[in-house]
């Protein structure tokens, strides 16, 4: 436990190693009536820089899905959810390695709806910016080329829409997972706070508009306004 937790600070430092044993503990006490949510927003400008030589991970293979594809079922989510997102505008991107599903990458445009909390990311400019989400590598496939070459295909795909960022949500605590974007060229852009009671929840955030606001049904989705109207821009 002390060396766990000796870990957690050496990678987070002191403010948010308390912020995740408060959360914790909270979490626990509470039955999970009380969760803090803390979300790093990063930012990548679009390119049409590859990461991936032509000659490297040629078994990796890369296609888009549609919402009947049976690779799907693979996937550690529930259906409902995968359908949710095709009904949202959502776009997939996965990877096969030799024939084996390999890992995926979610897409959306100018909006995404979380579904970790209450919130409805608006982005900025209309038509030029996209949010990706859900990225995941299978644990075998981590030290290879399949990420990268995910990214690739998914980093073309936008460039040839004409989208100029691509914004995504990171847990502070998720370092492996910032240092990926951080080595794709993405960067901080803001930082957002959930706290969630019961059915109660309250956003705030220095970086994005409204910067507060208090929601009390479990049906209300804040909007969170992300792009070129925020002062950090």
């Amino acid at each position: 436990m002390l060396a766990q937790l000796k870990q957690t600070y050496r990678e987070l430092g002191a403010v948010d190693t308390m912020l995740y044993i408060v959360d914790k503990v909270l979490v626990k006490l509470t039955f999970n009536r009380i969760v803090i949510h803390k979300y790093y927003i990063t930012r990548q400008p679009i390119t049409d820089i590859t990461n991936v030589p032509v000659t490297k991970a040629l078994d990796v293979k890369i296609r888009q899905l549609t919402k009947d594809d049976p690779a799907l079922k693979t996937m550690d989510r529930p259906m409902t959810t995968l359908q949710q997102r095709y009904q949202r505008g959502g776009l997939c991107v996965a990877a096969f390695k030799k024939g084996q599903f390999a890992g995926n990458l979610w897409l959306n445009f100018d909006q995404y709806q979380e579904d970790e909390v209450r919130c409805r990311y608006i982005l900025h400019p209309t038509g030029y910016t996209a949010w990706d989400y859900d990225v995941f590598v299978m644990p075998k496939f981590r030290f290879n080329y399949v990420f990268a070459k995910l990214w690739d295909h998914a980093n073309l795909l936008l460039y040839k829409r004409s989208i100029r960022y691509v914004y995504s949500r990171i847990n502070y605590y998720n370092i492996g997972s910032l240092q990926s974007h951080k080595r794709l060229g993405s960067r901080i852009y803001g930082t957002v706070f959930f706290i969630n009671i019961g059915t109660f929840q309250l956003i705030f955030s220095r970086h994005f508009r409204p910067y507060f606001k208090l929601s009390i049904r479990d049906t209300d989705f804040p909007e969170l306004y992300i792009g070129n109207d925020n002062k950090n821009d």
